[in-house]
């Protein structure tokens, strides 16, 4: 039950009647459901517990309560989770043939992903750069000086514009980050 996205609270329900044979000392509670996964479910089954340990990371995520909910925690991400460990377990058998076209779709998309990764830390290098640059203005240019460094950066400055909006480099930031 547990491997299958079972909550908590439904695997209680499904051990009702036994639970009510027992006296209250031995019966299952919840409590005894997370003790087991914690300390022996992946001991039993480490793949098992590998797809139970998505299941509630995304439930989680999703706020879906995988202790004491009613409905199952698999959600779409879990799934898609799942499937993709599994494929990969699959692929690293050692018995797996990985066909020449395959590979080379599999080498053009991590290029593309690593490309897309690279350009979205230049663009975090560069708001960075840009409030050490905010800050050095900052803390070596007059105060009276600002207003004529953004026209020149953006043209004119609105005459009502209050100076105060110029004194940190983090508003200068959140300015930026629009």
């Amino acid at each position: 039950m547990l491997a299958t996205g079972v909550s908590y609270a439904m695997i209680l329900r499904a051990l009702q009647k036994d639970n009510d044979h027992l006296d209250t000392p031995d019966r299952v509670t919840i409590d005894s459901i997370r003790n087991h996964t914690a300390r022996h479910f992946p001991v039993q089954n480490v793949a098992k517990a590998t797809y139970r340990r998505i299941l509630e990371r995304r439930a989680q995520e999703n706020g879906i309560d995988f202790v004491k909910g009613v409905a199952t925690a698999i959600t779409p991400m879990a799934f898609f989770e799942t499937v993709m460990v599994k494929g990969y377990e699959t692929l690293v058998d050692p018995d797996t043939k990985v066909d020449v076209n395959t590979g080379m779709i599999a080498a053009g998309r991590l290029q593309a992903l690593i490309e897309s990764r690279d350009s979205g830390t230049r663009i975090a290098d560069l708001r960075v750069q840009m409030g050490r640059i905010i800050d050095a203005i900052h803390s070596s240019v007059p105060e009276e000086l600002w207003p004529e460094i953004l026209r020149k950066i953006d043209g004119p400055v609105a005459a009502d514009t209050p100076i105060d909006e110029f004194e940190d480099g983090d508003d200068a930031e959140d300015e930026y980050d629009r």
